[in-house]
């Protein structure tokens, strides 16, 4: 009988851990999946987009700067050390550059991928979590056609990577705190640095706040002592401490009163943008980034808001900490609050079994605030002149169809008429429409008409970072003697040192004598005031572009 068990114990043994690899295939085979699909998603249409001003050229230039200069330590834009942000961003950009070169669509690669990466690493966390397939996959579809994550992830900017490192760096925490689990704090903690060398400080200090937060709400001291495992700090140690260490090294107190002064704490105390500092900013802008399932989200608030579940609660103070940890800052941009969407999205998909089981006010949560979507991207079609905005136009009376006039009948696949007709949406609008837009927020097409011209180049008031980008001309700009600043915004003069752009003062300009044709570029609302100038008389207008003017010195000094 001993022989019979120990046989029937193998064969149990050895049917399980078929079964263990037959899930695990099919995990990957999932896993796998949705990285490609969300990948493709995501770099659809990039070759199309140039860099623009004046966010996007400044991490191109300095990415670019750094493959050329072979200084991958300090980041440099017009030949001079700047550090408004870590280095991440320029290292996973300038590995792209080496790889693909100096393209367009190789500066948005790296977001593309960290966003196909969020998505697919979400679906894994909550599959983990919550141990539900279609909650774990509602929630990366809801996440990866929310307008802010779409848009993100095609952009060249900070913000795709960190909401990938912040993702890792949370949910391993949860995991880590309430399964007791070190290797999970140790993996959070080293998130934590990369999100620390993509954002700085703020990488650590919101997660911790967030996870601070959630423990207290709980009232579990045994979950706040294991925030704390001595294994995850050195962790972290060992991930940020190399750079920020050798930038100190090699810079000394102008790295820490630039970096540390000027771009974190001058930041969070000083408005860099007076006009946006308002209480109700993030009020408005954190629903929009939602669209279009912002209402679902709004119905999963008031469902789960006074729930006792923990990892409710960890979502809900995600979720809520984010938005008023920024509320306090001064300096408010649109993407400050974009790591709050990933909570967010899986709060919503939560409510996805309301949605498809017939629950009217799910329902309408969902479909309201997607034809006010689909409106908002009809509008901006009026807008941008195209031949296939049709195809929009088709899709959205399908839509119509299907969500109104058979309301009744599609209850189960209102989810998926959604999703689908969003994403058909999304891919006619960035082969249609975005690339138009794109190309009126980017001096690329001027860059090559100027450049062209045969002499010193330079510009009038303003500098269009995309310019030495695309020309690998650093033609100075042209500023007022009295100010340096050519914004109309009341700020605190610190910001204007906040990009060491090549300037000569009017003075100097009108002193300058050149032996070479003289070309000055300025923008269409300048052309008053640079009538003005004691120099003026000495230019004429050469050619008129989308971007302005451009004038041509009349004679050039013997």
């Amino acid at each position: 009988m001993s022989t019979k068990k120990q046989k029937r114990e193998k064969k149990e043994q050895q049917e399980l851990q078929r079964q263990n690899e037959k899930q695990t295939y099919r995990t990957l085979i999932m896993t796998s999946f949705i990285f490609l699909l969300s990948f493709v998603f995501f770099f659809w249409g990039a070759s199309l987009l140039p860099v623009t001003d004046p966010v996007e050229s400044n991490y191109a230039l300095t990415a670019k700067e750094m493959v050329l200069s072979g200084d991958f330590m300090s980041p440099q834009i017009y030949h001079t050390y700047w550090f408004d942000k870590p280095i991440m961003i320029y290292w996973l950009t300038a590995l792209s550059y080496i790889i693909f070169g100096f393209t367009d669509w190789a500066a948005r690669i790296p977001s593309a991928l960290c966003g196909a990466l969020t998505i697919t690493l979400l679906t894994h966390y909550i599959l983990y979590i919550l141990k539900n397939n279609i909650i774990a996959i509602w929630s990366g579809i809801i996440l990866a056609t929310s307008l802010e994550c779409w848009l993100l992830s095609h952009a060249i900017i900070t913000d795709a990577a960190l909401m990938l490192f912040t993702v890792i760096t949370l949910f391993s925490a949860y995991i880590g705190i309430t399964e007791h689990r070190k290797m999970h704090m140790t993996i959070a903690y080293i998130a934590a640095g990369l999100a620390c060398l993509t954002k700085g400080p703020v990488g650590l200090v919101l997660p911790g706040l967030i996870l601070l937060v959630w423990c207290a709400w709980q009232k579990n001291k045994t979950f706040f002592f294991r925030l704390f495992p001595w294994q995850g700090i050195l962790a972290f140690l060992i991930t940020v401490l190399p750079w920020y260490v050798g930038m100190y090294h090699i810079h000394g107190m102008d790295f820490i009163n630039e970096f540390l002064g000027l771009h974190n704490v001058l930041r969070a105390t000083v408005s860099e943008h007076p006009s946006d500092n308002h209480f109700y900013y993030y009020l408005i802008v954190f629903p929009i980034s939602l669209l279009p399932w912002v209402g679902l989200f709004f119905y999963s608030l008031k469902k789960y808001g006074k729930s006792t579940d923990s990892f409710h609660r960890f979502l809900l103070t995600w979720c809520g900490v984010v938005i008023v940890f920024y509320t306090l800052m001064a300096t408010k941009y649109i993407t400050y609050t974009y790591i709050a969407v990933a909570p967010a999205a899986v709060l919503s998909a939560l409510s996805v079994p309301d949605v498809t089981e017939g629950n009217r006010n799910a329902g309408l949560a969902v479909v309201i605030p997607f034809f006010l979507f689909m409106g908002v991207l009809i509008s901006l079609s009026l807008y941008i002149p195209s031949d296939s905005w049709w195809a929009l136009y088709l899709i959205i009376l399908y839509a119509v169809w299907a969500l109104v006039f058979r309301w009744n009948r599609t209850q189960e696949k209102r989810m998926t008429t959604v999703f689908t007709v969003t994403v058909s949406a999304i891919l006619i609008v960035i082969l249609s429409g975005f690339p138009s837009y794109m190309h009126s927020r980017s001096f690329k097409t001027t860059a090559e008409i100027f450049h062209s011209l045969p002499g010193h180049h330079y510009f009038y008031r303003t500098y269009p970072t995309s310019y030495p980008y695309y020309t690998n001309d650093y033609g100075p700009r042209i500023i007022s003697d009295a100010s340096p600043s050519k914004t109309n915004e009341t700020r605190d003069s610190r910001w204007d040192n906040k990009s060491p752009i090549p300037t000569i003062t009017d003075s100097q300009f009108e002193e300058k004598a050149s032996h070479h044709p003289t070309y000055v570029f300025l923008k269409k609302n300048d052309k008053e005031n640079f009538n003005k100038e004691p120099y003026a008389h000495r230019f004429v207008m050469e050619k008129e572009t989308k971007d302005g003017y451009i004038y041509k010195e009349k004679t050039v000094a013997p």
